[in-house]
């Protein structure tokens, strides 16, 4: 029976990333696309910010460096205790435009709200105040509007790792995410994006904004993806190194775990049947590694089929990693992946069952 169910779990896993790796090759790359630039969009950049006063000076410094400089900075003050709000009003004579705003009501999700709704530009791209993008980041992203005319571009993010393990880990882990919704999208069945780097035509959001579940923590990203692929909407991931944002790792395994938690929690109101299958998947192969290893240590004829799952999953994962670690410069992948794989069934299996409880944080 065990072995039935290896074989069908190992095939369902197997077909995901066949599907990813194709979908990733599909997707041309658009790095030095600016060219394609017909005319100027109307932009707005959004960051929702709380207690960012030690971050939010470096985003503001690679805004002030964007190559392409028509755009408003939006920029939206949850409620900060720290000097966040000061620092906003200071950066105002940095853009042509800045609009400050504080959020009214407590939460990421309404402060995001709030600044897409005082925005003036039909073109919104979204981020977080943690985050450092590429000089032709907005270029980039304006490029890829004028070339294909999408609803929502789904852009490129990363970590920027250290030389810590767990930094590396992280990393790894991270693009692993980034990878699969990429090649997701290239296969025309996009199943999740990342606000650290979005960007969206501002009628589609207005269109959309009350099904984005706003009760919940996180996912408006993926919520507003889910219902544009409902809606048919065109969405294209910007495979440009160009387009690339890097995002902090966490700090700590605590804030990891915190993290990773609240986005799991999002995927119990997904309606969208191909993001339900790749979670379901995900976490069955996290689920039967972690039964066949506690059951191997009481009966050992099973740490054969134990072995072989693990090394099936790590050559399969590996693969999908290596087909995109020059794009986003992983270092030493054999080592880190392998590692990652000792740790990711216990991780997983642990953050799908916090995410069934209560949460409460920014």
């Amino acid at each position: 029976m065990s072995g039935i169910i290896t074989a069908v779990i190992c095939l369902a896993y197997l077909l995901l990333i066949i599907i990813f790796i194709k979908g990733w090759h599909s997707i041309a790359d658009d790095t030095n696309a600016a060219s394609t630039i017909d005319s100027p969009v109307s932009l707005s950049v959004v960051v929702p910010c709380r207690n960012e006063a030690e971050n939010l000076p470096r985003l503001l410094h690679a805004l002030k460096k964007q190559t392409f400089r028509h755009f408003e900075a939006v920029l939206v003050d949850d409620h900060s205790s720290d000097d966040t709000y000061g620092i906003m009003t200071r950066s105002q004579a940095d853009f042509k435009k800045t609009i400050i705003l504080k959020s009214q009501h407590e939460g990421k999700k309404q402060a995001l709200a709030a600044g897409i709704l005082a925005t003036s530009g039909n073109f919104i791209v979204t981020t977080d105040a943690d985050c450092l993008p590429s000089e032709k980041w907005l270029e980039s992203l304006v490029a890829c509007q004028s070339k294909h005319d999408p609803d929502l571009i789904i852009g490129p993010v990363n970590l920027t790792a250290g030389n810590s393990v767990f930094q590396r880990l992280q990393q790894v882990e991270f693009v692993s995410l980034i990878a699969s919704g990429a090649g997701a999208s290239g296969m025309k069945m996009p199943i999740m994006c990342n606000g650290a780097n979005l960007a969206f035509k501002k009628s589609v959001w207005l269109k959309n904004k009350d099904h984005l579940h706003h009760e919940m923590l996180s996912g408006d990203d993926v919520f507003l993806l889910h219902r544009l692929k409902k809606q048919k909407g065109n969405i294209v991931f910007l495979k440009s190194e160009d387009a690339m944002v890097f995002t902090k790792a966490a700090s700590s395994v605590s804030d990891f775990i915190k993290q990773r938690r609240r986005w799991a929690s999002k995927t119990t109101s997904y309606s969208d049947w191909q993001s339900i299958f790749t979670a379901v998947v995900i976490f069955l192969m996290s689920l039967f590694q972690l039964c066949l290893f506690v059951y191997s240590l009481f009966c050992p004829a099973y740490w054969f089929v134990f072995a072989f799952l693990f090394l099936f999953k790590w050559t399969v994962d590996y693969k999908l990693l290596s087909t995109v670690k020059d794009f986003f410069h992983l270092k030493k992948l054999p080592y880190t992946s392998f590692v990652l794989s000792l740790i990711y069934p216990f991780y997983i299996v642990f953050t799908a069952i916090l995410s069934f409880f209560p949460q409460r944080e920014w």
